[in-house]
C-alpha cells in the first residue's frame, strides 16, 4: 500500500481552463474557485476539460473533489509538453474515476450534486500517474449512467504530490462534523436545526526523515491556513470505500510545531478541515 499523498500545489489554477460543453452560466472557471456552491456543469454525460499554460508545470494526479459522477464514470488524462497539444507525453487511458459506491444521503432521491456538497453528498473523482512535466492537460470524462444526465464538478486539482518515506502513524482519524444544533421546545421535545456537514482529518508524522521535514515545512509555509491542500490517506487502495472516506480537500486548521525527536528524525502533525 502506498504511503499517504499530499497535493499542495494546484497547477490548474495557473492555466487557461476551458470545457468542451457548458450549461448556461455554470462555466469552467468555477472549477478554479474553492466554493462548493460554484460549479461547472456540462450538457450531456461526456465532456473534456483542457488547461494550457506557457510555463512548464508538473503533475502526478488529477482530482475532482466535489462532483456528481457515478461509480461507473470514467476519466482519461493526457498531458502535452506544448500548448498546442501536439507533443503527447502521457496518456493514462480510460479508467474508473470514482468506483467506490456513492454515499447515500437520507432525504435525497438521486445522486447528490451541488445542493448536497455541503451536507456530505457527491463523489470524489481521482486518478494517479507517474510525475510528468506538461504545458497542456486534457481530461476526458464520461458518465453514461449519471442519474442527472449531466456532469458537474466544483473543483479541479492538478499537480504533483508529496509522499513521505515513512507513512503516518497509527491513529490517523477522519471525522464527520455536523454543525446541526439540537434544541428543546417549551413542551420538552428535542428538535434539530439542521446544519451543514464536512470532514476533518488528523494525522501524526512521528518519524520524518530530513528530506520529508523540508517538504513538510514547504507545505506549511506555502499554503498556511489560507490555501487548501488535498490529502489521500490510502491512495489506490483495493478497499475503494476506505480510499474514498480518507480523501479530503481542505485547509489546515493550525500550523503544527516541528519537533526534533532524534538526530535527523522529526515529528509533526496535520489537521485539515474540508472546505
Amino acid at each position: 500500500m502506498p504511503n499517504f499523498r499530499v497535493i499542495s500545489n494546484n497547477a490548474a489554477d495557473r492555466t487557461t481552463l476551458t470545457a468542451s460543453t457548458v450549461a448556461g452560466a455554470l462555466v469552467a472557471a468555477n472549477l478554479l474557485t474553492d466554493r462548493k456552491s460554484a460549479t461547472w456543469r456540462s450538457v450531456g454525460t461526456t465532456a473534456t476539460l483542457t488547461g494550457t499554460t506557457t510555463v512548464t508545470e508538473s503533475a502526478a494526479g488529477v482530482h475532482l473533489p466535489f462532483c456528481n459522477l457515478s461509480p461507473t464514470a470514467t476519466i482519461r488524462v493526457r498531458l502535452y509538453s506544448d500548448t498546442a497539444g501536439t507533443a503527447l507525453v502521457l496518456d493514462t487511458g480510460v479508467v474508473l474515476a470514482c468506483p467506490a459506491a456513492a454515499i447515500s444521503l437520507r432525504g435525497w432521491t438521486a445522486t447528490a450534486a451541488a445542493s448536497a456538497y455541503s451536507y456530505g453528498g457527491g463523489a470524489h473523482a481521482r486518478i494517479w500517474f507517474a510525475a510528468t512535466n506538461w504545458k497542456r492537460f486534457v481530461i476526458d470524462i464520461s458518465d453514461a449512467s449519471n442519474l442527472q444526465g449531466y456532469i458537474e464538478a466544483a473543483r479541479v486539482v492538478v499537480g504533483p504530490y508529496w509522499s513521505p518515506i515513512y507513512n503516518a502513524a497509527m491513529g490517523a482519524s477522519i471525522r464527520q462534523v455536523d454543525s446541526s444544533r439540537h434544541f428543546r421546545t417549551d413542551a420538552g421535545e428535542l428538535l434539530t436545526d439542521a446544519g451543514s456537514k464536512y470532514l476533518s482529518m488528523q494525522l501524526d508524522l512521528n518519524n520524518m526523515a530530513a528530506v520529508d521535514r523540508k517538504a513538510f515545512i514547504d507545505i506549511l509555509r506555502g499554503c498556511g491556513m489560507a490555501y487548501p491542500i488535498l490529502i489521500s490517506l490510502f491512495p489506490g487502495d483495493s478497499d475503494l470505500e476506505l480510499e474514498r472516506d480518507h480523501t479530503i480537500y481542505g485547509k489546515l486548521t493550525d500550523l503544527s510545531a516541528m519537533k526534533i525527536t532524534q538526530y535527523n528524525a522529526y515529528s509533526s502533525s496535520l489537521e485539515v478541515e474540508e472546505i
